[in-house]
């Protein structure tokens, strides 16, 4: 919040009026002005909050919100260390909070100012990308599967395979996210999901150069998305609640977890070091985490929420979503990014074989 300090210097009077009742003047005059500066900028993936949420937060409490996008994960830090005091709260993955944090570009977050952070399900807390919870407040949980479009592809499909066979060619999309395209080869050829093993991700990097003359692209969740919807993709590996959206939208598609398993994560809000609102932040923090608010936003975007109070009012049709909410068999075979540390330039080498050769 910016505040103004007005300093009144050897006034007696002004046009007849005291010194104190010009100060109560002009306090009254700024302290209006000053809430009328109250804003706060959210770095987010697109349409990835509810579509009342900015507008309802902002008439409850006059806060100006501004939300601006980013396509890709990987670029986040880098727009935050370039514009450091511009964003106040940025929605990201676990893998990108660790490394944020690492560099030290995020803020501990103040829990005593976020009452409401006592509605997360304690399973959601002191993940391994914070685990001191000290910087994230948990937002939505999701995991990566596939959309099929069944007008093409048999609907008992149930397998990452689908995403390389040749009679697809042209028409599969993979997502511009080297963890998640690395990931799903492993799982399908039965390793972790966070390959560190030379000899295997040897193994991985060929099924993927192999795969690479089939795919169609490597794109962001939401081109993908209109892809599906316009069926120039019949097959393509996406975010569980952008799946589950275009399903709802189109009944001619599908939307499954690989029987293999896959990557589940967790999507938290974060506050920069930088923000020149941190208090703006928190009071946004608590407004999502009140129960019927979370709801509303899981619901909307078919996620399954961290909020445990907030289930309580979801829609049902999502609550009771075997591809939202998995059962514990299926989730047994689901698996968290983790630290990859020197791995990390395999990944690099894997991805631009993928993405910059010819």
């Amino acid at each position: 919040m910016n505040i103004i300090f007005l300093r009144v210097v050897r006034l007696s009077k002004i046009f007849g009026v005291s010194i104190v009742a010009l100060c109560l003047l002009t306090g009254v005059v700024f302290a209006a002005q000053n809430d009328a500066e109250r804003t706060l900028t959210i770095f987010n993936w697109p349409n990835y909050i509810g579509p009342d949420t900015l507008a309802d937060f902002q008439k409850e409490t006059g806060i100006k919100v501004t939300e601006l996008y980013f396509d890709d994960e990987e670029e986040v830090e880098a727009v935050i260390v370039s514009e450091p005091t511009t964003y106040d709260l940025i929605v990201s993955s676990g893998d990108s909070l660790r490394e944020m944090k690492e560099a030290k570009l995020l803020a501990k977050i103040d829990y005593a100012k976020i009452p409401n952070f006592k509605h997360i399900d304690p399973a959601y807390k002191n993940r391994v990308f914070d685990l001191e919870q000290e910087y994230s407040v948990p937002y939505l949980v999701g995991t990566t599967g596939v959309v099929v479009n069944k007008k093409f592809i048999d609907r008992a499909t149930d397998s990452w395979n689908v995403l390389f066979n040749s009679k697809y060619k042209g028409r599969i999309g993979m997502l511009n996210n080297p963890y998640e395209v690395i990931g799903a080869a492993a799982k399908m050829l039965g390793y972790s999901l966070n390959v560190t093993d030379p000899a295997e991700m040897q193994v991985v990097r060929a099924k993927l150069l192999e795969q690479k003359s089939l795919v169609k692209g490597y794109y962001p969740v939401e081109d993908m998305q209109q892809l599906i919807l316009d069926e120039k993709l019949w097959a393509a590996q996406i975010y569980s609640g952008e799946g589950m959206t275009v399903m709802d939208q189109k009944e001619d598609l599908q939307y499954f977890i690989p029987k293999e398993g896959t990557a589940m994560w967790i999507d938290s809000f974060m506050i920069p070091s930088t923000s020149l609102h941190k208090e703006e932040a928190h009071l946004f923090l608590d407004y999502i985490l009140r129960p019927e608010v979370n709801a509303k936003i899981a619901s909307y975007l078919w996620y399954a929420t961290p909020n445990k109070t907030a289930e309580a009012f979801m829609d049902k049709e999502v609550l009771e979503s075997p591809e939202v909410y998995p059962s514990e068999s299926v989730k047994s075979r689901f698996e968290f990014f983790g630290t990859i540390g020197s791995s990390s330039s395999m990944y690099s080498r894997v991805w631009r074989d993928l993405t910059l050769i010819q």
